[in-house]
């Protein structure tokens, strides 16, 4: 076995070399799994936006989010139970939460299309009498 200058071995540092080349090839091709990144596209993560509940109202912390994955979090800081649905202006879908007591919170996770999205609370006359709202959806940038 030949040594080199540095006193390591050629075949020790051709073994390396080979490992080094076998890492390269594994983290090309598993790197963008291992970092959540599909097809070049980086993972987005999910707006937020949280809706408070009074009798009969609602208060959101935003009026405009961008399109893709949210986080509507609603808060019941009123002293009935209360719910809220989203529905896109012209969409068939409802998005809902359970009921949430006072005090209570419930996150729901959308995912929200460019559009215009109604908000309302779907207990007994609550809506009627003011609990709802909207939200607008842009698209992302």
């Amino acid at each position: 076995m030949s040594r080199s200058a540095g006193g390591r071995s050629r075949i020790a540092a051709s073994a390396a070399t080979r490992w080094l080349g076998c890492l390269a090839v594994v983290l090309a091709v598993l790197g963008p799994a291992l970092t959540g990144a599909q097809a070049g596209r980086v993972a987005v993560p999910p707006t937020r936006v949280q809706v408070v509940a009074m009798e009969y109202y609602f208060i959101l912390s935003r009026r405009s989010v961008a399109s893709g994955p949210a986080i509507v979090q609603l808060v019941d800081f009123g002293q009935d139970p209360h719910d809220l649905r989203l529905q896109r202006v012209g969409g068939g879908r409802v998005y809902g939460t359970p009921v949430v007591q006072p005090g209570g919170i419930y996150d729901l996770d959308v995912n929200l299309q460019p559009g215009t999205y109604e908000l309302w609370c779907s207990i007994a006359n609550h809506r009627a009498l003011g609990m709802q709202a909207k939200l607008v959806v842009r698209p992302r940038a």
